[in-house]
């Protein structure tokens, strides 16, 4: 394998994840036809690797991705991921144990445990101080108790504070002000339709006016922002394995993320009265649509590099496919 760009000669840098490829930490492959490249960081060329050399390499990526890569954006062609110190971009529609809302899932789970720890403590408390003495009377030690099933929600009120959203809206009907919206009030906040994508609705206190005639909507950005706030603060308790799949199931029913957030607006409901399928769907689709728009053009400029590199590194391999490893690849790639 090449140690320097073919084009500028600056070094790649070397990564810790792959035995037979080690220079390098931007790499593209095409599994299907392969081919795989090292990619610059300083003229952003794609240096071919020579064909004798590149078997071990491809089906140790092909391998990563499959098995742990994160899913960061996707066309019809091209996906890019990410795993440890690579950057990867894989051609051809990537073949992932599991959709791209999965990369979610170790969130989730993540929450899920420290939201079991924080119980654990109270409990763990509640126990203590019952068998110490310090409480007096079973209605007393019962109140602790209750008391210590807050303790979870006690470290989501200390990690996101109360508001969730500030600043000042008018709600054209009559007039009132709206400065503020506090995470309890997400059973009245609803996702809504709009020209700018989703935007968040509620409902004026004043004078009770729905979107048509009144109300307060926060658009673009702002809404972006404070939606994925509340879903996150919503979602705080993580989510089992079962949960996530149930959730993943319904935004591929939807067809996409985009799809799911229309649906779930058309219908209307506060955040804080969604099921939990639809309320984590929401928050991998919000974030999904989020992370899409951030890397639609740093996508097309990749694939617009491939389709040039691919020109050439079908000249330079003269299309060889019956060389030794590519059929072992081929099965690996198609499972």
């Amino acid at each position: 394998m090449f140690t320097h760009c073919a084009f500028c000669r600056h070094p790649f840098a070397t990564n810790e994840s792959l035995e037979y490829l080690r220079a390098g930490r931007k790499l593209a492959y095409d599994p299907a036809r392969g081919r795989l490249w090292q990619i610059c960081p300083k003229c952003h060329r794609w240096t071919l690797a020579p064909i004798e050399e590149r078997w071990e390499a491809l089906e140790e990526l092909e391998k990563i991705v499959t098995d742990s890569a994160r899913l960061l954006a996707q066309t019809d062609n091209i996906s890019l991921l990410r795993s440890g110190d690579l950057q990867i971009v894989r051609v051809g529609r990537a073949q992932l144990r599991e959709e791209a809302w999965w990369r979610y899932g170790r969130e989730f789970k993540r929450r899920r445990t420290r939201f079991h720890v924080l119980t654990a403590a109270g409990v763990g408390a509640a126990v203590t101080l019952g068998f110490s003495g310090m409480v007096a009377g079973g209605f007393g030690y019962y109140l602790l108790w209750r008391g210590s099933q807050r303790v979870p929600y006690i470290g989501r009120r200390l990690r996101f504070g109360k508001t969730a959203w500030r600043g000042h809206t008018v709600c054209p009907n009559c007039g009132n002000a709206l400065t503020h919206l506090e995470f309890d009030q997400r059973k009245n906040l609803t996702v809504w339709n709009t020209v700018d994508g989703l935007g968040l609705f509620h409902r004026c206190a004043v004078c009770h006016s729905r979107r048509a005639e009144g109300g307060f909507l926060l658009t673009g950005s702002e809404a972006d922002y404070t939606l994925r706030r509340v879903l996150a603060y919503n979602n705080y308790a993580g989510a089992t394995g079962e949960q996530l799949k149930s959730a993943t199931g319904a935004i591929l029913e939807a067809g996409s993320a985009e799809r799911l957030g229309q649906r779930l607006a058309e219908r209307q409901i506060g955040i804080g009265k969604l099921e939990t399928t639809h309320a984590l769907a929401l928050e991998i689709a919000v974030n999904e649509e989020n992370e899409r728009r951030l890397l639609e053009l740093e996508l097309a400029e990749i694939e617009r590099r491939w389709r040039e590199e691919e020109e050439i590194a079908a000249i330079v391999d003269r299309e060889l496919t019956p060389v030794s490893g590519f059929q072992r690849l081929l099965r690996l790639e198609r499972g």
